[in-house]
Formats: C-alpha cells, sequence, structure tokens
C-alpha cells in the first residue's frame, strides 16, 4: 500500500495561505447567492446567508483558474502519487455576519494530517485544513474542513482530475462512505452524539407552515420537534447557478466527460451547497430571530445532477439562549450527508 504521509507531507503541514478579497463583498453576490439557494434574496440585502463567506471563491482575487477550472484556494501537497481530493465536511463557527460592504480577509492553515485505509485496504489521506474569515480587525467566521485525498489510477491522472466534492460512484452506484469505518471525518462532530451515523430521530410531525418558509413561534422549537423538510431538486442549471454564485467553475459540477473520467455517471453538485440548504432548513425554521453560530456536517456520498435531496431537522436542545437541531441530508432513502448539527442564538425577544 502506498504511504501518502510522508515527510514532504508532514512538512507541510502548518503552512498557511492569506487572501485579501479585491473588493467588497457587495449586495450583488449576496442576491446572486441567496437566489442560488433558494433563500428570500429580501432577507438578505445588507447581511449575507452565513454560509456564503465560506463557500465563495470570490475571496482570493485570483483572476487565473487553475488546469480545473477552479479559482478557490486548493493545496498543492506533495503527495508521492497522484491523488483524487474531495470533501469529508466542514465545521462552520459564524462570529459576526458579513456585510455588502466588508472587504475580507481569508487566513488558511493546513493543520493535520492522518493516514488511514478504506475497505478495500487502499490508502486515504486525511487532512484538516482551518480558514479565518475576518473584516478588518473583526473576526466573521471559521471554517475547519476535511480533505481526503486518495490515489487515482492512472488514467484519470493523465487527464488532470484532481478534485471532487465527494467519492465518485464506480459502475453507476452510488458509493459508501470512502473510508468506510475506519476513518472519522466528521470535523467538530460534538462528543455527546454517540448515536450511529444514519441514525434518525422519532419526533412529532413537522409544523404545517408552507414550504417551510414560515418561521416557527418561538415556543415550538421545543427538544423532539421535527423541522419541515427542505426538499430541493438540483438540476444541472441549478448547479452552473450555484457555482457562478461561488465564483466555482470547477469541471466536476458541469462537464460531464470530466465527470465521467472520474468515475461519476453524472457532473456532482458541490458539497458546500448542502450545507447552504441545511442552514437554510434552519433559517427558516428560526426566522429572523435568530441567527446561525455554528454548522458542523459531514458529506458521505455524492449527489448526482437530476437528483433531489431532502433536508431534515430534529430539534435537540433549546433554552433562552439559543436551540440546536440535529440535521441530516438524503436522496431518496440514502443519507448523503450525516451527522450533521447546527447551532442558532436568538437575537431579539
Amino acid at each position: 500500500m502506498t504511504q501518502l504521509l510522508t515527510p514532504e507531507v508532514r512538512a507541510a503541514l502548518g503552512s498557511t495561505h492569506t487572501y485579501v478579497a479585491p473588493e467588497p463583498l457587495s449586495r450583488a453576490s449576496i442576491r446572486y447567492f441567496a437566489l442560488a439557494i433558494g433563500a428570500d434574496p429580501q432577507r438578505w440585502r445588507d447581511e449575507a446567508p452565513p454560509t456564503l463567506i465560506c463557500e465563495t471563491a470570490q475571496l482570493t482575487g485570483r483572476a487565473v483558474p487553475d488546469r480545473n477550472s477552479y479559482l478557490g484556494h486548493t493545496w498543492e501537497l506533495p503527495l508521492p502519487v497522484p491523488c483524487a481530493m474531495f470533501r469529508g465536511g466542514n465545521d462552520y463557527r459564524f462570529e459576526r455576519p458579513a456585510r455588502f460592504d466588508d472587504v475580507i480577509t481569508t487566513t488558511w492553515t493546513l493543520a493535520d494530517a492522518t493516514e488511514r485505509v478504506d475497505r478495500a485496504g487502499g490508502a486515504l489521506l486525511l487532512v484538516n485544513a482551518e480558514a479565518r474569515y475576518s473584516a478588518g480587525d473583526e473576526l466573521l467566521a471559521t471554517n475547519t474542513e476535511t480533505m481526503i485525498f486518495r490515489p487515482i489510477e492512472p488514467a484519470a491522472a493523465d487527464a488532470g482530475d484532481e478534485h471532487a466534492d465527494a467519492t465518485p460512484p464506480a459502475d453507476g452506484e452510488r458509493s459508501r462512505d470512502p473510508a468506510g469505518e475506519t476513518a472519522e471525518v466528521a470535523a467538530g462532530k460534538r462528543p455527546q452524539d454517540s448515536a450511529a451515523d444514519g441514525a434518525t430521530a422519532t419526533a412529532e410531525p413537522a409544523a404545517d407552515h408552507a414550504d417551510g418558509a414560515t418561521p416557527l413561534p418561538r415556543q415550538r422549537l421545543t427538544p423532539g420537534r421535527s423541522l419541515r423538510p427542505l426538499h430541493r431538486h438540483i438540476a444541472l442549471a441549478d448547479i452552473v447557478a450555484y457555482g457562478a454564485a461561488t465564483w466555482d467553475w470547477h469541471r466536476l459540477h458541469y462537464d460531464e466527460a470530466h465527470a465521467r473520467r472520474l468515475g461519476a455517471p453524472a457532473p456532482l453538485v458541490d458539497g458546500q451547497m448542502l450545507g447552504a440548504l441545511l442552514a437554510e432548513c434552519v433559517l427558516r425554521a428560526a426566522g429572523p430571530g435568530a441567527r446561525l453560530v455554528r454548522l458542523s456536517y459531514r458529506n458521505r456520498a455524492p449527489v448526482r445532477a437530476g437528483e433531489t435531496v431532502g433536508c431534515a431537522g430534529t430539534i435537540a436542545t433549546s433554552d433562552d439562549a439559543g436551540f440546536s437541531v440535529d440535521l441530516s441530508v438524503s436522496v431518496g432513502e440514502q443519507l448523503v450527508v450525516a451527522p450533521a448539527f447546527a447551532q442558532l442564538a436568538w437575537t431579539s425577544n
């Protein structure tokens, strides 16, 4: 088995990259992102939906995309063999909402790396990176991102296919967690969460507000209550719209031939889009009287263009300060994001 965590890779740990956005975030960027994730653009005008700054490549200021047409931050690790990279999960923490006039500085740090094996005995390298987003002297948010590197076949390596957002399915079938039972890639999973991944909660029926858009009264956001699921059919046009809203033109999300070279039967949904939909699901339930302070989620399987996702949530805790929600995303009966967790804080009585 190929060793991926080499001395050269260990030496890269602790590396940092800092980007200063060349312009303010802007109301146009906020409005476009809100439309791309199905949020109400009238709610998000001066302030951005919380996950936007963690997802957009606008903040790097790069003018030339890489060979995959990607403008965002990437780590050029000195791996001993060509590898595919895909997202294992993200843990976002939000200090204050980003505003349209913020000029945002992003600092990425390569934090740590662990070598694991998949079910077939193949090598995997799990890498955690941390990002800090600030405006002036104010910290806006942090993001701990888990990336998984896996050796790829020579044909795919020759094609230049280096990055993916989830494990490409083999032979047209949806794949499982790439690390199987040997890897824990749930960045930020709460220590008290002892239930097995993929377990679903039994709770009282969701509220009957239409499409989940009408907030629940605060007194009804109590432990055990299910939020109305957010369902979203994600066509190729929706993937392209989200990519444009986040300045992410990676070919995996729209180029079918490129996706097939990675073993996927169709372009794949950006894994971070599912995080944005989870945030929208809980914020619809909470309404403008609460703000998202943390969102942690683990990507388990890819979502293909043309599939419908369902975001579900159950209130876990609730008190005078706010409430927390256990979340998941499914395609049919298949969990594609789990576990996931959100914490919200009340901003008004």
